[in-house]
C-alpha cells in the first residue's frame, strides 16, 4: 500500500513539474542563503562564501535533477519530453508526417475493416446466452452432409442421453396478409419451428408466450410468433398486438408473442432475419413412419453442461445404427455434431481468409514503406543525432527519440485506419450482399479496436526498430563534418532496397491472386451454361391449398396465368416450372423398369422438377435427341419425361434411351416409399434426351436430371410454382406486367423473387464478387504504395550521386546514359521483387486453388502480365528521378563538390 501510494505521488508529481520546480527553488535558495551567511560569519568574503555554498550544495542544476528523479516518474517524463520533441519535429515536416500517416492509414484500416468482416463471421460468440453448448446436427450419406429427416430428430431427442433439447426447424417463403388496413399480400419467408426450439436457443419473448407443445400438432398450429421488427413496421408496436392474425397462405393465424430480433439469417440459410415464425408442421407424408427420406430439415441441439462433442455424437451415432436396423431408408446415414457458430461463415470462410492474407500483405507493403521513409529521412538528421550526442544523449536516447516518433505516426496512422475500417463496415452493411447475410451483423467491437492497437504498436516496434538502429549506427565525428559521410551508409542502402524489392514481390501476390479471382469469374459467368441466359425473366408464387386443393385447379390455375402472360407484346415464350437452372436441389429415387433392384443402397437418384410444355423452348435447352413436350401431351394421354445427356450417359450408356420406362420413386419391390413420391409409384416413357444444363452451380459439373409434365403428374404438382419469362425487351420491364396479370386472377397472390438470369448469375458469384472488387482494391493499392517506394528510393539516390552524375557529365556521359544509368537500379529491384514474388505466388497459389474455376493459380498468362505490369510500373517510377538527372548542370554540381 505504501508503494502504491509513492508510486501516485510520483505520478502527480510528473503533472505538476512547474509548481514542484518552483518549490526546489524556493528550498535551494533558502538553503544557499544560509550557507552564505554561515561563510561570511567565518570570515570569508561574499564571493568566497557563495563559491564554498554552491561546492556544498554540489550543484544547484544537479541538485535539482536529483530531486526531480527521486520525486517523479524518470521514464515517464522522458517519454513525454520525446512525444513533446516529435510531435514538433512532424509539425516542422507536414509533407512527411502526412505521407507516413496516410500510408499507415490504409495499411492498418484495410487490416482492421477485413478483420472486422473475419471477426463477425468467425470470432464473435453467438449472442446467445448458451452459446458453448449450442451445435447443429447432420446426417452424413456418402460423405455429404444433409439435413436429419424430422423423424430421426424426434428419435434422436427421445433416446439421447447428451442433450438438454432438440430441435428441427425449416423456413418457407408463403404468403402474408397482415390484420392491418391497407397492407397487401406479400410474399415472406416464414420460419417453422418446433415447440422447443426457442427454448433450446433460450429466446424469451417480449409480449405474449411462446409456442406450446400441443401447438406443433394438426389443427392446433394455427398460431404464429412475429418479430419485433415486423411489430414496428406492420403494427407501429401497439399494445394490443396479441391476438390479432395473420393470413399466411389463406389461413388464420393468431399472434401470441413478440420475438426480439436475435434469430440470424444465415441460421437458417436465409438473406435476412425471418420475422414470422409458426409451428414446424412438415408435410403429411413425411411423418409417416415409412418414409425417413426427407433430409431437407436443420435441426440444433443444446447440450448438457460439461458434455464434450465427442460424447454427444458418440451417443447420436449410437442411435443412428439403431434407426438403420429398424428402417431400410437410414442404411448408410451417420450423423455428425459441430458447434452452431461454425455454421456462420458458410461459404465465406475461405474467401475470408484469402482477404485476411491479403491485407497482411498490404500491411508489410505499407510498414515497409513507411521504414523506407524513416530511414531517408532520419538518415537528413545525422548532424542533428550527431549534435545531440556530442551535447550527451546516448545512443539509447536517441534510438528512444526516433521510436517514438514512429510510435506516434503509427497511433496517428491507427486511429485513421479504425476511421476508415467504420466508413468500410459501413458501406459493406448497406451494400446488396444478398449472399452473405453473415454481414449484416458487421460493426466494430473490443476486438477490432485492440487488433488495430497491437498492429499500430507492432508496426512502431518491427519497422520502426531497424531504420533507428541503422541511423544511430554513425560516426558522429565525421556527421558533424560538412559533406561528410556515415560509414554506415552502405548498409542504409542495401536495408532500402531489400524494403523495396518485399514491396514490389507482395504487390506482384496480390496483382496475382486478383488476376486469377476476377478471370474465376468471368469464367464462371461467361461459361457455356447450356441454355440462353439472356432476356430471361423469373418470378415466384404460391397457390395456397385452400383455394386450390387439386391438381387439377392448380393447373388450370397455371395455364391460364401463362397463356396471359404470352399474348404480352414484347413476351416470345413463357413457361410454368419447380425447376430453374443453374442450380436445382429436388433428388427423387427412380428405377429403369425392367432392372431388378434387391438392395435400397442400390437404387439410382436423380434430379427432378415438373414443367409445362414449353420449358425447354422458354429456358433455351435443345433437344439433342427424340422430341420435345408438346401441348397435346395430357392427363389422359401416356406420362412422358425428358432426361438431360448426363441422365443417359451414366444410366443409359449401352443403350437407346428413347422409349425406355423409368418408375418414379423406389422399386416397389422394396417397399420403402420415396420422400417426394411416398407410398405411390409412377412410370414415365422418355420421350427425349436434352442437352446438358448447369444445374448444380456455376462450378459443379452437370448432375442427371429428369422432367415431366406437372400436369401429368398429380402427387408432384405441389403449388409452389415459378414463371420464366423469354422477352424480346428489356426483361425488367415485364416485372410489373407479371404481377398485374397475377393480381388479374387472384388479388390474394402476392409474386416475389422477380429477378433476370443475369441478376441470378450475378448473385450466385456475389461472394466472390465481392473478394474480387476487395482484393483488386487492394493489388492496386499495394502496386501504388511501391510505386511511391521506388520513386523515394531512386530520387534519394539521385540526390546521394548528384556529384557523380555532374563528373560523368563533365566528362562526357550522354544523358540517354545518365537515364538508363539511373533507371537500371529501378528496374534491378523491379526484376528481382518479380523473381521473388513469383516464387510466393507458387506458395500462395495453393491457399487459392480451392477458390479457381477453370484457371490453374500457376496460370502463365496471368503472372506474365501481372509481372510486364510490375515492371513497366517500377521503369515508369524510376524514368522520373532518372530524367531529373539528366538535368543536372555539370558545372553546379562540381562547385557542389
Amino acid at each position: 500500500m505504501r508503494r502504491l501510494r509513492a508510486f501516485w505521488l510520483r505520478l502527480l508529481c510528473v503533472f505538476r513539474r512547474n509548481g514542484l520546480d518552483g518549490a526546489i527553488n524556493d528550498e535551494l535558495a533558502s538553503h544557499l542563503a544560509m550557507h552564505i551567511e554561515d561563510g561570511m560569519h567565518s570570515g570569508l568574503s561574499e564571493e568566497e562564501a557563495r563559491r564554498q555554498a554552491l561546492i556544498r550544495l554540489g550543484g544547484l542544476e544537479q541538485t535539482k535533477q536529483a530531486y526531480r528523479e527521486r520525486s517523479g516518474l524518470t521514464f515517464l517524463e522522458n517519454f513525454l519530453r520525446d512525444v513533446r520533441y516529435a510531435l514538433r519535429q512532424l509539425r516542422k515536416s507536414p509533407g512527411f508526417a502526412i505521407t507516413a500517416v496516410l500510408i499507415l492509414t490504409l495499411g492498418i484500416g484495410a487490416n482492421s475493416a477485413v478483420f472486422g468482416v473475419l471477426n463477425t463471421v468467425l470470432l464473435r460468440p453467438l449472442s446467445f446466452p448458451a452459446a458453448d453448448r449450442l451445435v447443429r446436427i447432420f446426417s452424413v450419406k456418402d460423405g455429404n452432409r444433409i439435413g436429419p429427416s424430422p423423424l430421426d430428430t424426434r428419435d434422436f431427442a427421445a433416446r439421447n442421453h447428451t442433450f438438454e433439447k432438440l430441435a428441427v426447424y425449416d423456413n418457407w417463403r408463403k404468403n402474408v396478409i397482415t390484420s392491418k388496413t391497407g397492407d397487401g399480400p406479400e410474399q415472406i419467408i416464414v420460419g417453422l419451428a418446433s415447440t422447443d426450439f426457442f427454448e433450446a436457443l433460450d429466446i424469451h419473448p417480449i409480449l405474449g408466450r411462446l409456442f406450446l407443445s400441443e401447438e406443433g400438432e394438426v389443427g392446433h398450429n394455427h398460431v404464429a410468433l412475429i418479430t419485433e421488427s415486423f411489430w414496428k413496421s406492420h403494427y407501429a408496436q401497439s399494445p394490443s398486438i396479441l391476438g390479432q392474425t395473420l393470413t399466411i397462405n389463406d389461413e388464420l393465424y393468431s399472434i401470441i408473442g413478440i420475438l426480439p430480433d436475435v434469430i440470424p439469417g444465415w441460421m437458417l440459410g436465409a438473406q435476412t432475419r425471418l420475422q414470422i415464425w409458426e409451428p414446424f408442421l412438415p408435410v403429411p407424408n413425411i411423418w409417416n413412419e415409412h418414409s425417413r427420406g426427407g433430409r431437407n430439415f436443420q435441426t440444433v441441439g443444446l447440450l448438457k453442461p460439461g458434455v464434450s462433442l465427442q460424447r454427444a455424437q458418440a451417443d447420436l451415432q449410437t442411435i443412428a445404427s439403431n434407426l438403420a436396423e429398424t428402417y431400410p431408408v437410414d442404411h448408410g446415414i451417420g450423423v455428425t455434431v459441430q458447434p452452431l457458430i461454425n455454421s456462420r461463415a458458410g461459404n465465406l470462410k475461405p474467401l475470408l481468409l484469402l482477404l485476411m492474407g491479403a491485407v497482411t500483405l498490404i500491411l508489410f507493403i505499407a510498414c515497409s514503406n513507411l521504414a523506407a521513409l524513416l530511414l531517408a529521412r532520419n538518415t537528413a538528421r545525422q548532424r542533428e543525432f550527431a549534435m545531440r550526442a556530442a551535447l550527451g544523449a546516448s545512443r539509447a536516447a536517441l534510438m528512444r527519440q526516433i521510436l517514438v516518433e514512429t510510435l506516434l505516426i503509427s497511433v496517428l496512422g491507427g486511429s485513421g485506419g479504425v476511421a476508415l475500417a467504420w466508413t468500410t463496415d459501413v458501406l459493406l452493411r448497406q451494400a446488396s450482399l444478398s449472399r452473405m447475410p453473415q454481414l449484416a451483423e458487421l460493426s466494430l467491437d473490443w476486438r477490432v479496436l485492440l487488433f488495430t492497437f497491437v498492429i499500430a504498436v507492432g508496426t512502431c516496434l518491427l519497422f520502426g526498430l531497424a531504420p533507428a538502429v541503422l541511423n544511430t549506427r554513425i560516426s558522429f565525428a565525421d556527421a558533424l563534418k560538412e559533406g561528410g559521410r556515415s560509414s554506415s551508409a552502405p548498409a542504409r542502402q542495401s536495408f532500402r532496397k531489400a524494403l523495396i524489392i518485399v514491396q514490389i514481390a507482395l504487390s506482384l501476390i496480390l496483382m496475382v491472386g486478383a488476376g486469377l479471382l476476377i478471370q474465376t469469374i468471368s469464367r464462371l459467368e461467361n461459361q457455356d451454361l447450356g441454355f440462353r441466359a439472356d432476356h430471361l425473366l423469373k418470378a415466384h408464387f404460391f397457390l395456397p391449398f385452400t383455394h386450390y386443393p387439386s391438381s387439377e385447379a392448380i393447373t388450370r390455375f397455371c395455364e391460364s396465368y401463362v397463356d396471359r402472360i404470352r399474348a404480352l407484346p414484347g413476351v416470345r415464350d413463357a413457361a410454368i416450372t419447380t425447376i430453374y437452372p443453374p442450380q436445382e436441389h429436388w433428388s427423387l429415387m427412380f428405377y429403369i423398369v425392367g432392372r431388378p433392384i434387391s438392395r435400397l443402397e442400390d437404387v439410382p437418384s436423380t434430379l427432378f422438377g415438373v414443367v409445362d410444355a414449353h420449358f425447354l423452348g422458354t429456358v433455351g435447352i435443345p433437344v439433342m435427341k427424340g422430341r420435345d413436350f408438346s401441348d397435346s401431351d395430357g392427363e389422359n394421354t401416356s406420362t412422358v419425361a425428358i432426361v438431360n445427356q448426363a441422365f443417359a450417359q451414366r444410366y443409359l450408356a449401352n443403350e437407346d434411351p428413347i422409349g425406355k420406362h423409368i418408375g418414379l420413386g423406389a422399386p416397389p419391390s422394396l417397399s420403402v416409399p420415396d420422400a417426394w413420391m411416398g407410398d405411390h409409384n409412377v412410370q414415365v416413357t422418355i420421350i427425349g434426351i436434352m442437352r446438358d444444363a448447369k444445374d448444380q452451380g456455376l462450378a459443379l459439373p452437370v448432375e442427371p436430371q429428369l422432367i415431366t409434365l406437372f400436369k401429368q403428374m398429380p402427387d408432384l404438382n405441389f403449388g409452389f410454382k415459378d414463371i420464366i419469362v423469354r422477352s424480346e425487351i428489356a426483361p425488367d420491364s415485364l416485372k410489373q406486367t407479371l404481377r398485374k396479370q397475377l393480381h388479374a386472377l387472384d388479388t390474394t397472390l402476392p409474386l416475389s423473387e422477380m429477378e433476370s438470369m443475369t441478376e441470378h448469375i450475378e448473385d450466385s458469384t456475389s461472394d466472390k464478387r465481392f473478394t474480387g472488387v476487395i482484393l483488386t482494391s487492394f493489388a492496386a493499392l499495394g502496386l501504388m504504395l511501391s510505386v511511391v517506394g521506388i520513386y523515394g528510393v531512386i530520387s534519394y539516390l539521385v540526390a546521394q550521386r548528384r556529384q557523380e552524375i555532374g563528373v560523368r557529365l563533365a566528362l562526357g556521359a550522354s544523358r540517354s546514359n545518365i537515364l538508363w544509368l539511373i533507371a537500371y537500379q529501378g528496374l534491378l529491384l523491379a526484376f528481382i521483387g518479380v523473381g521473388v514474388g513469383l516464387a510466393g505466388t507458387v506458395l500462395a497459389g495453393r491457399s487459392m486453388s480451392s477458390l479457381l474455376y477453370g484457371i490453374s493459380s500457376l496460370d502463365i498468362f496471368t503472372l506474365a502480365s501481372a509481372s510486364i505490369v510490375v515492371v513497366m510500373v517500377a521503369f515508369l517510377a524510376s524514368a522520373i528521378p532518372a530524367r531529373r538527372a539528366m538535368k543536372i548542370d555539370p558545372m553546379q554540381a562540381l562547385h557542389t563538390e
